[in-house]
């Protein structure tokens, strides 16, 4: 259908369904009309018939799955155009598979044939039944590998098994799932023997046979850098095609798509692609190389192809040991800041690993090109030259990292990954700003794009969302913004803390105070909390004093790190009486409605490290340019996350609790007020913390 044929929506009749009068309050008894989700649905279906892009902040309680899917499933049964909706976090894509969507098509009185909706996943989270059937041939990898290998072929007997990670039963430990998940360097496709059974080919296949596409917003932006760093936007690329998309958890898109958009090299990623190529194992000669030489004319290059490999990773030891030494303290480093001996000193060695890729991409094309015409379709010619594609990359990455000062719109930096051996160099090429690349990639390319979170303003301000995802200047499409506010009553159900009496964070005695304030809030609650740091070495110390002196409190603390997310999130939902304390990833997507909640303490303001290579950069920027870092990137950024934060207490119209705040410069510094106008008006007390005490007791009692 081209877009002259467009069948437009009719939102006033999209919105009803959604009212006292529509089908969703025969599904319900007590059913309540929220006028702010009607309004947001209208909007959203506007955005479909206009080819706009949307920006709606919808707070908490709006109901914003329904009011973007409602309009999503019909533009697809009215037009036969795919839609696909990414959010950031897994919770929301399983609620929205298993329980929006077919809300969505009862409402629509449409079936799961009409519409097929498929949750897409990304290639490393199926197993791949070539490389599973390698690893149980190897006997002494893993001293309990019969055990596991077993397990694993029972799940596989379940009919209509997906091979997904998280279908298992039971959990695979990552040092087992690297060696038996898919992943792009290994596939064969369609010359692999187990194609048809292969696990991520299905869902492929299922994706490209749905209309629907639940996505997380990873996949999407890796899916979109590859159409524009190709120009191909039909077919199957990451992703089948598309041009309407939903995102959901918007506030989180900016980093997403930074990360698609970059580059980086470790060790990890260099080593795999040399022993894909060459690798000697139990006095056997592995690798495609090996069996490609056979096929080349030059067969007498293979010793020199090999000692070129040898070369490229005993430059590439050099270069990271060198990265080691430059950062003895650290764990990140940018050319923006280290000194300029230290860059140049950094560089040298650069430049040797350079060259001695050079080297072997020189050699390794030099055989490819001379591969005898009947052999060119053979399955380790293919694995070759894709090794030798990538490597290629890696060569223009390291041009890249030595001409540094060539790319001004980028950051040259690296992080360092801790792995049980160790700490491992992770090098990336970062662009400062994304907002060309959201302009060329996504909202140019695509139809419609809306874009919808609880937390997009500063202070009832879109500007600074906007001008990170490049919308301040964007002209090609309408935009549609606006505000929806939280239909729960948090003026009668929301007690809002902060004791005036508290040190600053840069005190030496804050340490104390809040070791000693989380104890007598989390007692005076009877557990129930959810405590957010933005250190973990202060979680862990606060933890540490808080389990000492409980006393007979019959109350659990859980913190972050002493196990998985998804496991630390359910004990705390289901013992009402247990804290949890967590850090970054807890600020946002944590949904605990009910009584296991009634308590959110916020430790600090959740300020950016100044000094990350991205931060700092941005901040260069600002100054560059007359304005100032501290107004224009750090506080915005900071009111974002404290708003996700706060969010997590009220999740049901029905919840009732407290948020205490223990960082008095929301009060003693003039900024506070950016902070405290962002959230939704509450009862309030701001007092000595003796007073909020007594008033944490009171208010739950």
């Amino acid at each position: 259908m081209s877009d002259a044929q467009i069948i437009p929506l009719n939102p006033d009749a999209v919105a009803e369904l959604l009212s006292y009068s529509g089908p969703l309050s025969k599904f319900f008894e007590g059913y309540e009309q929220r006028d702010e989700q009607i309004q947001l649905t209208k909007k959203i279906a506007e955005c479909f018939n206009k080819s706009a892009v949307g920006v709606f902040e919808a707070e908490t309680g709006v109901g914003k799955s329904l009011a973007y899917l409602l309009p999503a499933i019909k533009w697809i049964l009215e037009n036969k155009k795919r839609v696909i909706i990414s959010t950031a976090t897994i919770n929301l894509q399983q609620q929205l598979i298993e329980k929006d969507v077919p809300t969505a098509l009862r409402i629509l009185n449409a079936d799961k044939k009409t519409v097929k909706a498929v949750l897409v996943k990304g290639r490393y989270n199926f197993l791949c039944l070539r490389r599973f059937n390698q690893f149980s041939k190897e006997p002494d990898m893993f001293f309990d590998q019969e055990e596991i290998i077993q397990h694993i072929k029972q799940e596989l007997e379940i009919e209509d098994f997906s091979g997904s990670y998280s279908d298992f039963s039971f959990n695979i430990h990552n040092g087992v799932w690297s060696n038996i998940c898919s992943e792009s360097d290994n596939c064969l496709g369609n010359r692999c023997n187990f194609f048809e059974k292969c696990y991520f080919m299905k869902m492929r296949q299922m994706a490209e046979k749905a209309s629907l596409l639940i996505s997380n917003h990873h996949l999407l932006f890796t899916d979109l850098a590859t159409r524009f760093d190709n120009n191909v936007y039909e077919g199957t690329m990451v992703l089948p095609a598309y041009s309407y998309i939903v995102l959901d958890e918007a506030h989180a898109i900016e980093d997403a798509a930074r990360s698609a958009f970059s580059e980086n090299l470790n060790s990890f990623f260099l080593q795999k692609q040399v022993n894909l190529l060459y690798l000697t194992k139990r006095g056997r000669t592995l690798g495609a190389l090996h069996e490609v030489i056979a096929f080349s004319s030059r067969t007498d290059l293979l010793p020199v192809a090999i000692s070129n490999l040898e070369t490229m990773i005993k430059a590439y030891g050099n270069l990271e040991a060198k990265a080691q030494n430059l950062t003895p303290d650290i764990t990140t480093w940018s050319v923006l800041q280290a000194p300029i001996e230290d860059i140049e000193s950094l560089l040298s060695d650069f430049e040797k690993f350079y060259n001695a890729i050079c080297a072997v991409n020189v050699r390794l094309n030099t055989i490819l090109n001379n591969i005898e015409e009947e052999h060119k379709e053979e399955v380790a010619v293919h694995q070759a030259r894709v090794i030798s594609r990538r490597l290629e990359k890696i060569e223009l990455f390291a041009q890249a990292f030595l001409n540094y000062k060539e790319f001004t719109q980028d950051v040259f930096w690296f992080d360092k990954i801790r792995t049980q051996k160790g700490n491992v160099i992770d090098f990336i090429r970062t662009p400062i700003h994304i907002g060309e690349f959201m302009q060329k990639a996504v909202f140019s390319p695509m139809s419609t794009v809306i874009c919808t979170s609880a937390t997009l303003r500063i202070a009832n301000d879109f500007n600074f969302w906007l001008y990170n995802n490049g919308l301040n200047n964007f002209t090609e499409k309408p935009i549609l913004k606006e505000h929806f506010g939280s239909p729960f009553p948090y003026e009668t159900n929301v007690l809002f803390n902060i004791p005036v009496d508290a040190p600053l964070p840069q005190s030496s005695d804050f340490q104390g105070f809040v070791s000693e304030a989380v104890l007598n809030l989390i007692k005076a609650a009877n557990g129930k909390s959810l405590v957010l740091f933005t250190s973990y070495d202060m979680l862990i110390k606060t933890a540490a004093f808080v389990r000492k002196n409980i006393d007979n409190f019959d109350i659990k603390i859980l913190c972050q790190g002493e196990d998985d997310r998804a496991r630390l999130l359910t004990e705390f939902k289901q013992d009402i009486q247990s804290c949890l304390f967590a850090t970054e990833s807890f600020w946002a997507g944590v949904d605990v409605p009910g009584n296991s909640l009634s308590h959110v303490i916020l430790v600090k303001l959740p300020f950016e490290v100044p000094t990350h290579p991205v931060v700092k950069a941005k901040a260069l920027h600002i100054e560059k340019q007359g304005g100032n870092p501290f107004f224009q990137l750090s506080i915005p950024t900071a009111v974002i996350k404290f708003k996700q934060g706060f969010g997590r207490l009220m999740r049901s119209k029905s919840d009732k609790g407290i948020i205490s705040v223990l960082d008095s410069r929301l009060l003693k510094k003039n900024y506070g007020a950016f902070f405290l106008k962002s959230v939704p008006k509450t009862q309030k007390v701001f007092a000595n913390f003796a007073d909020i005490l007594y008033n944490v007791n009171d208010f739950l009692e």
